[in-house]
């Protein structure tokens, strides 16, 4: 009897090894499930609101190259340095007729959404200082303007048009471009930073 129990014991323990594999498997599987179909939701509603206001999304995210500009106070600001937070990187030129235009509703987005976090970096394309800082003050600007005289920027970024703005997720990565002005101040423009927030949680 007692070697017949052992027999069913090393029977009986490789099922329960079994049963407890398929078991743990069945939960990761779910898991992974859950996971994707959140992502690909998060993505989904993300790509609707780019879609309204007319932004074109990358397919897969590309790691924004990092830069080193001065700002209108001579301070050297760099893109790595806004890591984890959502910025908006916005290239123009004080010339620029659609720049002038959409700024002051960017300066609106701006102050809607500073304190959870945004950052608006605005590239004056082929500008100096001077003009810049004249332009700053003339609309209240608020947000960070870099000076890109040499373009160099500009060209890294491959903007061959003004304005030309990229959208940055908290991970440092490129998620979508707009070409063109457009008003920051709409529904539209507040659903999508909205959305990128939550898709960055």
């Amino acid at each position: 009897m007692k070697n017949l129990l052992c027999i069913k014991e090393q029977m009986i323990l490789p099922i329960r090894r079994k049963a407890c594999l398929i078991i743990f498997s069945s939960i990761v599987v779910s898991l992974c499930l859950i996971v994707t179909i959140f992502i690909t939701y998060s993505l989904a509603d993300t790509s609707k609101y780019a879609l309204n206001f007319g932004v074109q999304e990358y397919t897969v995210p590309a790691d924004a190259k990092d830069f080193t500009l001065k700002d209108i106070n001579n301070r050297n600001i760099s893109l790595k340095n806004f890591r984890g937070k959502i910025v908006i990187l916005n290239f123009w030129a004080t010339w620029c007729g659609p720049c002038r235009q959409e700024m002051p509703s960017m300066e609106r987005l701006h102050q809607q959404f500073k304190d959870r976090g945004l950052v608006i970096l605005a590239i004056a394309s082929g500008d100096d200082t001077k003009s810049v800082n004249s332009f700053i003050t003339k609309y209240n600007l608020t947000f960070p303007a870099l000076i890109d005289k040499d373009l160099e920027v500009t060209d890294i970024y491959k903007v061959w048009a003004l304005p030309t703005t990229y959208f940055i997720n908290s991970k440092g990565q490129i998620i979508g471009v707009a070409q063109g002005s457009r008003d920051w101040n709409t529904k539209e423009a507040t659903q999508y930073i909205t959305s990128i927030f939550k898709a960055s949680i």
